[in-house]
């Protein structure tokens, strides 16, 4: 059963594999308050824990993907950097299944730097991500300020995080922030389907692979090498891929 949810605006549905969360406070463009963020925590968590669940997709409701924390929230809150954004931030970042985002319009602060911890995003063609941590007097935060040059290069990611200019989504396709861009209308069934088509593979495969993926930028190449072959080999002792060799030869 789903953790009993707090906010009233987190949305989760069970479909099969696929746990599909979505922020549903559209009339303040999906801004996140503590309550939100609790329960995105608590329901990532429960992914982490589900058998059943091999895959989450993370949707906006209405316009705009999410308007990033709320701000008035997080004043009223009275806390700084550790306040709601803070565990889920390192729940997003830990979660170890694969995660899909689909974003439309708006995304802006942890509205762009969760997608740096998601598998496969799609972006609709209107979508355009801002990250305006200086101009709100902060810093980059959810690890932006390493793994955004990582991925755009370091200017494209100084227009982003120092001059606070918006990345808009053909950009963003070209640099590498989104997998795939489409039209408004197949946002939704396009993130679907990458969604399901990954919670359908090998679940162990697909946990190691998004694992070494991850660790890969830490590790030195000959280290990794090593690290993946060994695993390599470990995997095609176990179940999983026993069991998909034997129906491919069965085929023959």
């Amino acid at each position: 059963n789903l953790p009993s949810l707090e906010s009233g605006e987190v949305l989760a549905v069970g479909d099969g594999a696929v746990l599909t969360l979505t922020l549903n406070r559209p009339d303040k463009l999906n801004a996140l308050t503590g309550a939100m963020y609790r329960d995105l925590v608590n329901l990532l968590a429960f992914a982490s824990d589900s058998d059943e669940v091999r895959a989450v997709l993370v949707l906006g409701a209405g316009k705009s993907f999410s308007a990033g924390n709320d701000l008035a929230d997080f004043l009223a809150a009275g806390e700084g950097t550790e306040g709601g954004a803070a565990p889920f931030i390192r729940a997003v970042s830990r979660f170890e299944k694969p995660l899909v985002v689909g974003v439309q319009g708006h995304a802006v602060g942890v509205g762009t730097t969760m997608l740096l911890h998601a598998d496969l995003v799609v972006a609709a063609e209107d979508a355009k991500f801002l990250t305006p941590f200086v101009d709100l007097g902060a810093v980059p935060e959810a690890g932006s300020a390493k793994l955004l040059p990582a991925w755009l290069g370091y200017q494209r990611a100084a227009r982003m995080l120092l001059a606070g200019e918006p990345l808009l989504a053909p950009e963003a396709l070209q640099a590498g922030l989104v997998a795939k861009m489409v039209s408004p209308a197949e946002l939704v069934a396009t993130a679907t389907d990458y969604a399901r088509t990954l919670a359908a593979k090998p679940p162990r495969a697909m946990r190691e692979s998004k694992r070494l993926m991850r660790q890969a930028a830490q590790m030195d190449l000959h280290e990794l090498i090593d690290h993946d072959l060994a695993l390599f080999a470990e995997l095609l002792q176990g179940d999983e891929a026993k069991a998909i060799l034997a129906a491919k030869v069965g085929k023959k």
